[in-house]
C-alpha cells in the first residue's frame, strides 16, 4: 500500500491546522463576496466596510491559506499583510503573490500617474497587485504578536480577516488572543474583526466537542465583551466521502463583523 507524505510535516510549527491551509475553503468565498461585490439589499454598516476597503484600507489578514482572500482584496484597493504559519508563507502565499503581481502586471490597465511608492507600514517588500498592495509575513497565534510584527504593521491596522480558520474549538482562544493584541495595538484606528465561519458540527450539533460552534463563536466575543453582528449568511452543500462513500451534507457559512 502506498502512503502520502506531506512534505511540511517536520517544519516547526506545522500542524493539522497547517495542512489544511493548503486548500481554498467555503468561507474564503463568501468573505469575497460579501467585502468585494456589493449588493443592493447589503447594510449601511457593510457598505461603508466595502467602500474603505476599496480605497486603500489597511488589512492584516490572519490565517491566509494560501492567499486567495488576501490577493482579492488587495487587487481592488486594499493594503494587505497576509500571515500564516512559516511553511504556508514560503511555500503558498509569498510565491502565489509574486505570480500574481506579474499576471496583474501584464494585464493591468492602470495608467503611470496612478503609481505610488509602497506604503510605508508593509515596506519595503511590499508588491503592487492591481488597484492595491500586499506583503506576507510568518504569524503563530501561540507566539508573543512583539516577537513577530514591527510596531508599524500591528499598530497600522483598519480591519483584522480571517477567512474559516476556527474549524477546531482548541484554535479559538489563541485567534481572540491574537485579534485582542491588533485591537489594543491600533485602538486609534478603531480596527475591526471581520470572520466568516462554516458550521461543522451537524453530527454533534451545538454539543459538539471538537467542532468550533455557533454558540461557540458567540460566546467566547461575549466573554471578551466585544460585540458580534452578522454581515453575510449562506446555505451550502459540502460533498463529503467516508470509506469510499460519498454524501451531501447541508451547512451554513456566516461572515460576521466583531469590534472591542
Amino acid at each position: 500500500e502506498d502512503y502520502a507524505v506531506d512534505p511540511n510535516f517536520f517544519d516547526e510549527g506545522y500542524a493539522l491546522a497547517g495542512a489544511t491551509g493548503f486548500k481554498v475553503w467555503t468561507g474564503s468565498r463568501l468573505m469575497i463576496e460579501t467585502l468585494a461585490w456589493p449588493q443592493n439589499e447589503d447594510c449601511e454598516g457593510l457598505k461603508e466596510i466595502q467602500r474603505r476597503i476599496s480605497s486603500g484600507a489597511r488589512l492584516i489578514e490572519l490565517g491566509s491559506g494560501v492567499g486567495v482572500v488576501g490577493t482579492y482584496l488587495s487587487a481592488i484597493g486594499s493594503q494587505v499583510l497576509l500571515t500564516d504559519l512559516s511553511t504556508l508563507v514560503e511555500n503558498a502565499i509569498e510565491p502565489n503573490l509574486v505570480r500574481n503581481e506579474k499576471i496583474m502586471a501584464s494585464t493591468s490597465t492602470i495608467s503611470s500617474s496612478d503609481e505610488y511608492s509602497c506604503p510605508w507600514w508593509i515596506a519595503p517588500d511590499g508588491i503592487r497587485l492591481g488597484k492595491g498592495w500586499a506583503n506576507c509575513t510568518p504569524l503563530d497565534w501561540t507566539v508573543p504578536l512583539d516577537e513577530q510584527l514591527t510596531k508599524d504593521q500591528s499598530s497600522s491596522i483598519d480591519f483584522i480577516i480571517a477567512s474559516d480558520v476556527v474549524f477546531l474549538a482548541s484554535m479559538m482562544n489563541s485567534l481572540l488572543h491574537t485579534v485582542d493584541t491588533i485591537f489594543n495595538a491600533s485602538a486609534s484606528n478603531n480596527p475591526s474583526f471581520i470572520l466568516s465561519f462554516q458550521r461543522r458540527d451537524a453530527k454533534d450539533g451545538e454539543g459538539s466537542a471538537a467542532f468550533t460552534t455557533v454558540d461557540g463563536v458567540i460566546a467566547a466575543v461575549e466573554l471578551r465583551g466585544w460585540s458580534l453582528g452578522c454581515l453575510a449568511w449562506r446555505p451550502v452543500t459540502v460533498r463529503k466521502e467516508t470509506e469510499g462513500e460519498v454524501t451531501d451534507e447541508l451547512s451554513e457559512v456566516f461572515v460576521f463583523e466583531i469590534k472591542p
